[in-house]
């Protein structure tokens, strides 16, 4: 007793201790897990951070890029500005000199204009008051006296003709005549003269008529000329206006193109993020699922299916969170059903199902709405929970029943325990905000949830991220349109600019052309002019005086005419002649003093003319014409003192001047702003730079940080996995001391266990180790007896009260299990018959001209068929007649039973039932055959038959077999790969099969081929095409028939054919077979 007492002192002890170190590891480890929690967020706070911080980094180094290159352009800008501003301000000064010098020049010629006048004045007056009327009086004397003289001439001319006509003829008929013949050449020679004139008078009216024409012609142009210098100044104007106008625009430009390459970086900045958020998205969903969402939206657009009512998008994208908070909990109720796809029908479905399989183009789980039968769900009454799917989601009423489906029987708990008591009530799924889920079926799932992989949030980020980038697209877009816009006003800038500019040469070739033209009418029109006043000053009054001389020759000639022949004259006639001689050498002699004086009045009155109009009018309007600006810009061009010194040009001087300090004011104010924008663009520079300086440095401290929390989290782990040994020992010594308390049967009294209560551990050793030399003197008394016995009449007591408690509960437990009973014999039966009919179907799948079934086996068969075999075995009398003994009472009965109709298993006990057995024939006619009596192969595909038929009425996600197609010929192999093809594929229960083979039948209907190499003792996985995968096995089985010819020679020649007996008797042995063999066979 003392020592029992002593050891379960000392067990009670080390109980209490590993107890309550197993709490204290307890309490450590929970604190150790809410700090390893807090790590976890820590460190993926801080990968987000220096993800984040990255973002940042990579957006700020291309700002600085772009800043770098924005300065590089306003540098450049910078120095053209620059460049422009100095050469407008020499264009300036240069100006100015001029139009001083052009001054001091206007002013030189208005002094030497006045000396001019002054001149030209005198000069006109000594042509107009002197020169000139002498000079016409001298000229009209001595022409009168020409005419006088001539005249005197003739007379004399005439006497001395009369005076030798009367010597010449002899009588005065032939003087008549030679007089006729005269006057009639005289009257020819007056027609000539008299042609002339009227020549002459019509080449002076015609003259008059070119001269007037010509003045009209010289208005006509010069007005033109006016015009045109107007429109030319006007276009002037305007290209001066457009050209500011194109620069402007031009200006304009460049910020756009600053704007636009902004924006261009700011999109791909944005495409890049939507791509990694993409890539997010893909990582966690099935890469089947991520190819056909992907290539949804082109099957969507090309069947032309109507987004929004035909096609609905994923679930995801049909529900908004009405709070973050609930973000996990929906995510853990929806997990991959976030993916699925939600269409109106399941015709919609199966179109897009069929492009997808078609193409190979991914896999997708649709929701058909018309297909989705949701029953209503009773929600609990309690603040505990609440309905997941009205608390925490938004969605559009028209895809109510998608999500009914998906969340119609979550329930949103306040902790695990709530959860798990209304799960188990209620009969629904209940997940707290932490992510810790209560299925109905009694599991629970929860722990650590990694927000990085959050589909929510991944969806959302993408979300995000395309809308940004939709939107930077859309402003990049509408600023690229602006772009053009401007492009394309700044191209018609400058068109027209290059069409005002060839309107303007093509004005100022006109101008020319036509101030060309007034030069040759003016240079036309002096030469008329003179004509004119030649023809009417020295061409016709001759002939008027010819003429009239002629006139007075006939009038003596016909005086002469019939009078009286004499060679002498008159004494009237004589002094006539003396008279007229005299005359003649006065005139004569007068004559050379007028023609004298007439030659020095002329030489005097040209030089006047010649200095008045070659020397002092040219240059009076040459000055006039450099001072009043009258000549056009055709004439300014083609002579540099012209062009330097009119007034035409100092105006276009000072218009240039004007315009250039336009030029200078804009050229200033452009250089200050791009100086401005350079300062500015330096600023930025300077403080991107720092700002990435600041960035790398708490990048550096967040992977350090990140370092840190990765040290944390190992070293956590690392006391983590301690603490794990330590209760693992801890539990151990628990179950240990508990195990031998429990062996140490019934306890002592608690007076006796007092006195060891207060020693300690190292103290109890001792005790129990004196106690237990003690106890060795009394080995061979049974110690235990009294102990025994008191702890058997205590026990005795508690069993009759418990007897009673039990015999009360025996009564129910017998109804639950009858209850129980019916429900699983119920179960068994309606499995069976659904396993049996969906046998019938497979196997008629896989031998389409066969037929098989399962049977029950119950106790009657096997009754049925213990009596054949002891039938069969009989070999006496004695033994024959006792058989029929018992033939007679229970053997016809049971042969009826087997042979004819078959007990239906419905109408059976389960506890009659004892297997199943497979019959099946492999041909339209014929008998049955057990399994037992078929070969391997059968064998397998009857087997392969009953895993489809159970697949069938109890569908598994997935199935895995390795090499189920080794023991089958081509034909079977071609109907179970048809058949796992349907089976695959099936609107209802579509499944996933892994199979393993070496036949090409599987390979043929597979969506993916794998190859598995073995190499340096390590196993790879190769993605192979289906052509290389079949490749590889026809390759195979060509190596294998090579062997098989071989192996096959060989063993012809050792082996040697069985008899017909050892085969009918293996048929004999088969078909004796147990049914409990069969069953395992079955079985297994």
């Amino acid at each position: 007793r003392d020592r029992r007492a002593v050891e379960y002192t000392l067990y009670d002890k080390e109980l209490r201790r590993a107890r309550e170190t197993l709490d204290d590891i307890e309490h450590v480890r929970s604190e150790g897990c809410k700090e390893l929690s807090i790590l976890h967020e820590e460190a993926r706070m801080a990968h987000d951070a220096i993800r984040t911080v990255e973002a940042r980094m990579k957006t700020k180094t291309n700002a600085l890029r772009r800043n770098r290159v924005y300065l590089q352009e306003m540098e450049r800008d910078k120095t053209e500005a620059m460049t422009h501003r100095t050469k407008v301000e020499l264009e300036c000064k240069e100006l100015e000199e001029g139009i001083k010098t052009g001054k001091d020049i206007i002013k030189a010629n208005k002094r030497k204009i006045e000396e001019l006048n002054v001149e030209i004045a005198k000069v006109t007056k000594e042509l107009e008051q002197n020169v000139g009327p002498k000079c016409d009086s001298a000229r009209e004397t001595l022409t009168h006296t020409i005419n006088e003289r001539d005249e005197a001439r003739k007379k004399m001319e005439g006497l001395y003709a009369k005076q030798g006509r009367g010597q010449q003829f002899r009588n005065k008929r032939d003087r008549d005549a030679h007089l006729r013949a005269q006057i009639k050449e005289l009257n020819e020679t007056k027609k000539e003269k008299e042609t002339f004139l009227v020549h002459s008078q019509e080449k002076l009216s015609n003259l008059r008529r070119s001269v007037t024409t010509d003045t009209s012609s010289l208005e006509k142009k010069t007005t033109d000329v006016t015009k045109k210098n107007s429109m030319l100044e006007s276009l002037c104007k305007s290209i001066e206006d457009k050209t500011k106008e194109r620069n402007d625009m031009a200006e304009a430009r460049k910020e756009q193109w600053r704007s636009l390459e902004e924006i261009n970086e700011q999109t791909n900045e944005a495409r890049d993020a939507s791509k990694r958020a993409l890539s997010d998205m893909r990582k966690i969903m099935p890469r089947a699922t991520a190819m056909g969402l992907d290539a949804l939206t082109n099957i969507v657009e090309e069947e032309r299916i109507v987004v929004g009512e035909q096609y609905f998008g994923l679930l995801l994208q049909n529900m908004e969170i009405t709070n973050p908070k609930f973000e996990t909990a929906v995510e853990v109720a929806a997990q991959n059903s976030l993916f699925h796809v939600i269409v109106d029908t399941d015709h919609t479905a199966a179109r897009l199902m069929k492009r997808l399989e078609k193409d190979r183009l991914g896999r997708v789980t649709f929701l058909p709405l018309n297909q989705l039968h949701v029953d209503k769900a009773r929600y609990p009454d309690s603040s505990d929970v609440t309905p997941l799917l009205s608390q925490c989601i938004q969605y559009d009423p028209r895809v109510e029943r998608a999500m009914q489906h998906v969340f119609g029987k979550k329930l949103l708990a306040r902790n695990v325990d709530v959860a798990s008591t209304w799960s188990a009530r209620c009969g629904m799924d209940a997940i707290t905000l932490e992510g810790d889920l209560c299925s109905r079926k009694g599991a629970m799932s929860g722990g650590y949830i990694d927000l990085s992989k959050s589909r929510i949030r991944a969806h959302q980020s993408l979300r995000s991220s395309e809308e940004r980038y939709k939107t930077l697209e859309d402003q990049r877009l509408e600023m690229q349109r602006k772009a053009t816009a401007v492009d394309q006003q700044v191209s018609n800038l400058m068109a027209e600019v290059q069409r005002l500019e060839a309107k303007r040469a093509n004005l100022e070739h006109i101008i020319n052309r036509t101030d060309d033209e007034i030069v040759v009418i003016q240079k036309r029109l002096d030469t008329h002019n003179s004509q004119l006043k030649k023809t009417e000053t020295e061409i016709i009054p001759p002939i008027h005086v010819e003429t009239r001389s002629l006139d007075s020759q006939i009038e003596l000639l016909e005086e002469e005419m019939g009078t009286e022949l004499s060679d002498t004259l008159s004494e009237e006639e004589q002094d006539m002649l003396k008279q007229l001689k005299k005359t003649q050498s006065d005139l004569e002699i007068e004559m050379e003093k007028q023609t004298h004086t007439l030659e020095e009045i002329s030489v005097e009155r040209e030089r006047l003319q010649s200095l008045l109009e070659d020397n002092l009018l040219k240059k009076l309007r040459e000055l006039e014409e450099e001072n009043s600006g009258t000549s056009s810009l055709g004439r300014r061009s083609k002579g540099k003192s012209a062009a330097e010194n009119t007034a035409a040009a100092m105006a276009k001087r000072q218009e240039d001047l004007e315009q250039r300090q336009r030029e200078l004011i804009d050229a200033t104010k452009a250089s200050e702003e791009i100086e401005a924008k350079l300062n500015e663009a330096k600023k930025e520079d300077g403080g991107l730079r720092s700002e990435l300086i600041a960035e790398k440095n708490e990048l550096e401290k967040l992977k350090l940080q990140d370092m840190n929390n990765q040290a944390s989290l190992e070293k956590a782990q690392e006391n983590a996995e301690k603490l794990l040994n330590k209760r693992s020992m801890c539990v151990s010594k628990r179950e240990l001391y508990m195990r031998k308390i429990q062996e140490l049967g019934s306890l002592p009294p608690t007076s006796e266990l007092s006195t060891f209560t207060s020693l300690s551990i190292t103290a109890l050793m001792r005790q129990l180790e004196s106690t237990n030399k003690k106890l060795k003197k009394y080995s061979h008394v049974n110690k235990k007896a009294y102990d025994q016995y008191v702890n058997f009449s205590e026990q005795r007591e508690s069993l009759l009260k418990r007897k009673e408690e039990l015999d009360r509960g025996a009564e129910k437990v017998k109804e639950l299990v009858e209850s129980l009973d019916r429900k699983k014999d119920e179960a068994i039966n309606r499995t069976f018959r659904g396993v049996s009919a969906h046998f019938k179907d497979v196997f008629k799948e896989l031998v389409p001209n066969g037929a098989g079934e399962v049977i029950m086996r119950t106790a009657l068969d096997e009754e049925g068929a213990d009596a054949e075999m002891e039938d069969s075995d009989e070999s006496d009398e004695e033994d024959a007649q006792e058989g029929k003994g018992k033939g007679k009472g229970k053997k016809p009965k049971k042969k009826k039973s087997t042979k004819g109709n078959m007990p239906d298993p419905s109408n059976l006990s389960v506890n009659m039932y004892r297997g199943i057995g497979i019959k099946v024939r492999f041909s339209r006619v014929g008998e049955n055959y057990l399994m037992s009596q078929l070969s391997g192969g059968q064998k397998a595909l009857v087997a392969l038959a009953l895993i489809f038929a159970i697949q069938r009425c109890d569908p598994a996600p997935f199935y895995l077999f390795d090499e189920l197609d080794q023991a089958l010929d081509s034909t079977y192999r071609a109907a179970v790969a048809a058949l796992i093809q349907r089976q695959a594929n099936s609107d209802e229960n579509p499944t996933q099969f892994v199979c393993s083979t070496f036949r090409p039948e599987l390979v043929a209907v597979a969506n993916r081929c794998y190859g598995i190499s073995h190499q340096n003792k390590v196993s790879n996985i190769h993605v192979l095409s289906k052509k290389d995968a079949l490749h590889f096995i026809a390759n195979l089985m060509n190596e294998e028939e090579a062997v098989g010819e071989v192996t096959s020679l060989a063993t012809t020649k050792a082996s040697r054919p069985e008899s017909g007996a050892s085969r009918s008797s293996r048929k004999r042995k088969a078909a004796v077979k147990s049914d409990e063999a069969l069953e395992e066979e079955v079985a297994a």
